[in-house]
């Protein structure tokens, strides 16, 4: 039976019977495991606390060495370590500054915090330590450090942003400058005022577009975008979307070609985000793919869902690249001079609006120079024309 050493510079209070069962009743109170061991590491006594965070009973633990409830790794520096603590006895963290480990009875880990002191008694000195359960402390902690990485990266993405908007808004401001002057020249005729007006009006659409990009997407981010669904037919959604940027292709060179489903691909969306989506990705094969190059558009019935697949022989995208190409910001470098710039927003915006309806977006390039297809897929209306098959 374990007894507490009377003090002799203390007057008794309670008797001995009386002590004995205070200790015992402390010992289960204790908000931690408490296990008590002996000068050979022998376990003398466990509260129940022990019990329930080892999965042992407490008759399968006395008389046991300590050892059994730390992985097999850490037994044999342990008995040095308890060894050394006999010589020099004193309350203290067990292991400052080292990752603790408990194993318990299934043979699951779990990381541990402990304090240990002496606990003397009429036969012997015996050791008690203080376990703690830290799973849910370093949960905590590896949250805490997930949310100052997102932080961190929220801070480069506010840079970046910043960076990016002064860049894109730098041309145009240029051009506007370059129509002021040639405005106010006294030798500007009808021939550059209309060549002037028409500069002004491609600058400040591009700067316009640019602006309802940023709104669009701080929107869809704060969840203010409210869509018009309706049943709608993918295939008018698409010949809209080539229309938007049939002017970019135009200007590239490139061959677009069209192969749209013969029957109709009704989908429960809203037409004119829609349309937003399949332009976006459009403008991005233009945007990323050299002069004169080949862009296909397929819109099919695939596996139950309305698929539209934009595939195009442009620069390709490292492998590395393929999990963030819808990040925000995400950009790779535009192909070849004269390319259309950007904020590197438009497949991400495209991505929130895909998943708002319901549907998946994905990016498949075998890499750098080998092309890139976009497939987004949208479910199908139950009583659409497409439905039955």
């Amino acid at each position: 039976m374990l007894t507490v050493m009377d003090d002799p510079a203390v007057r008794p209070i309670f008797p001995p019977a009386q002590r004995e069962r205070l200790f015992h009743g402390f010992l289960e109170a204790a908000p931690d495991a408490v296990v008590i061991i002996d000068a050979d590491g022998a376990i003398v006594q466990v509260n129940s606390q022990a019990e329930k965070l080892f999965g042992y009973r407490r008759e399968e633990l006395v008389g046991r060495p300590i050892e059994l409830l730390m992985p097999e790794r850490s037994r044999s520096s342990h008995v040095a370590q308890r060894q050394a603590y006999y010589a020099d006895m004193h309350t203290r963290p067990m292991g400052n500054g080292l990752d603790l480990f408990g194993l318990r009875k299934d043979g699951r880990e779990f990381p541990i915090d402990v304090s240990i002191s002496p606990l003397r008694t009429e036969a012997a000195t015996l050791v008690a330590s203080s376990i703690r359960d830290m799973t849910a402390h370093h949960r905590l902690e590896d949250e805490l450090r997930l949310q100052t990485r997102e932080l961190e990266e929220a801070d480069r993405q506010k840079d970046h942003f910043l960076s990016a908007v002064a860049h894109e808004l730098r041309s145009p401001l240029a051009v506007l400058t370059q129509v002021a002057q040639l405005l106010r020249s006294p030798q500007a005729g009808a021939a550059v005022h209309q060549q002037a007006v028409g500069m002004l009006e491609r600058q400040t659409a591009h700067m316009a577009r640019l602006v309802e990009d940023l709104l669009d997407l701080s929107r869809v981010r704060c969840g203010k975008v409210t869509l018009r669904r309706v049943a709608v037919d993918l295939r008018t959604v698409i010949a809209k979307a080539v229309e938007i940027s049939h002017p970019l292709v135009e200007a590239r060179k490139h061959h677009l070609e069209v192969a749209q489903s013969p029957e109709p691909l009704c989908v429960n969306g809203d037409s004119t985000r829609l349309v937003q989506v399949v332009s976006n990705l459009l403008t991005n094969a233009a945007k990323y793919t050299p002069q004169g190059g080949h862009i296909r558009l397929t819109a099919v019935r695939k596996d139950g869902a309305a698929a539209v697949f934009i595939r195009d022989d442009g620069v390709g995208i490292p492998k590395e690249m393929l999990s963030r190409v819808f990040d925000l910001f995400a950009q790779a470098e535009p192909a070849g001079e004269g390319s259309a710039g950007g904020l590197g927003i438009g497949l991400a915006l495209a991505r929130r609006l895909v998943e708002l309806h319901g549907g998946t977006v994905e990016v498949i390039s075998d890499g750098p120079g080998q092309g890139s297809e976009f497939v987004v897929r949208l479910p199908l209306l139950p009583n659409g024309p497409d439905a039955a098959s």
